[in-house]
């Protein structure tokens, strides 16, 4: 996604565990900066590792510069399809929605892992 506000945005993330027991999610937000070419991120901007309890919300925000590119992830333990994320940029923390900003949990790309035996 890109900021395309000539202020700062800050990136606000809902993240539902919807499931009858705690989760362990990875939640990230990678600044893929301004350039118009970049092959890896310049910075990241929230990298949290929890244990999300069953039947709960949370919220993570971070502060994306005026006209950089950066990318929501989130890793779920056993890829587990009862947690959501829904994110969306607004003009400050509390502030107004931005419009065109807003990705819903089904507009998201799911890739499964594979892991090393």
């Amino acid at each position: 996604m890109q900021n395309n506000l000539n202020v700062t945005l800050t990136a606000h993330l809902d993240i539902v565990n919807l499931f009858d027991r705690g989760v362990e999610v990875r939640v990230q937000v990678l600044n893929w900066g301004n350039a118009v070419t970049q092959t890896n991120p310049v910075s990241t901007l929230v990298d949290v590792t929890q244990v999300l309890p069953a039947n709960t919300r949370t919220v993570f925000n971070a502060a994306i510069p005026a006209s950089f590119h950066y990318e929501v992830r989130l890793t779920v333990a056993r890829n587990n399809e009862n947690v959501l994320l829904t994110t969306y940029g607004r003009t400050s923390i509390g502030g107004g929605q931005v419009n065109g900003l807003t990705v819903i949990d089904s507009q998201f790309q799911t890739i499964e892992l594979e892991t090393c035996p």
